[in-house]
């Protein structure tokens, strides 16, 4: 099982909406979390539309003409009503997306991307998401806007969001994929702020249960001169094996994705 989130910035430029094609060519997600997203009819064929549409749930920011979605690959995905968060948090519960023998449990995906002030609705939107039911598996990924790993004490950089982590910890029981499968690593950069283009801002993460730990093969994050082109965020893969040591491949999208305009050659 593969597992991605990517924030496309502001949508996409208008003539270049291509991500979620590079996306499931490049990484052919199992989930996708997507913010900064327009709709998704926008960046793929009307045949992907019509066999996927039901997969999908997305919501705009506000105004904008971009906001958040959740793409699961396989199962019965049902939308999650988030108060106060619409767009910024899109939430969907899954029946019947049994990607390991012994997980059976439904999933409860969510994508995040945090308004401002960030620390505030962060805390806001995790206290909503302690409010639901634990009869599920949680996944929480995207845009935290805040520093989602623990920084070593020679990294240049040292913005630390501690509290995030041992919240999702504790009260989620959850981990940082990027963390868990580099656990010796400074943090990567997954944000190339307009302004500072050279910090290595690590805002963008995938979170799961902490019992996934011993399924967990590895977490990356995709950088290219492609993936600069399209956004100023880097997109983050964690991929998972089942019980058994396989990694479940399924078959990828692209036939159903949109043409795209981007040089081929620049993917890796």
């Amino acid at each position: 099982m593969k597992i991605a989130t990517y924030n496309l910035r502001c949508g996409g430029k208008a003539g270049q909406r291509v991500h979620w094609t590079q996306i499931f060519e490049v990484a052919n997600p199992d989930i996708f979390l997507v913010q900064e997203t327009c709709h998704p009819q926008q960046y793929v064929n009307s045949r992907f539309w019509e066999v996927h549409s039901n997969q999908v749930q997305w919501a705009k920011v506000g105004n904008n003409a971009w906001g958040s979605a959740v793409f699961v690959r396989a199962g019965l995905v049902n939308k999650i009503e988030v108060p106060q968060f619409e767009g910024n948090v899109v939430g969907v519960e899954v029946e019947g997306f049994a990607w390991s023998p012994t997980r059976t449990k439904k999933l409860r995906v969510i994508s995040i991307h945090a308004p401002a002030p960030y620390k505030p609705s962060v805390n806001r939107i995790l206290d909503w998401l302690a409010t639901l039911s634990d009869d599920a598996d949680l996944i929480i990924g995207g845009d935290f806007n805040l520093t989602v790993g623990v920084r070593h004490s020679g990294e240049q950089q040292q913005d630390q969001d501690l509290w995030l982590l041992e919240r999702l910890r504790k009260e989620f029981g959850l981990m940082s994929c990027w963390q868990a499968a580099n656990p010796n690593r400074n943090l990567v950069q997954t944000l190339r702020w307009s302004r500072d283009k050279a910090t290595p801002y690590h805002c963008d993460g995938i979170f799961v249960p902490a019992a996934w730990y011993r399924y967990l093969d590895k977490c990356e994050v995709l950088t290219s001169p492609m993936w600069e082109e399209l956004s100023d965020h880097n997109p983050v893969i964690a991929t998972f094996s089942t019980d058994t040591g396989e990694v479940l491949a399924h078959p990828p999208l692209t036939n159903f994705a949109s043409t795209s305009t981007i040089d081929r050659s620049e993917k890796q």
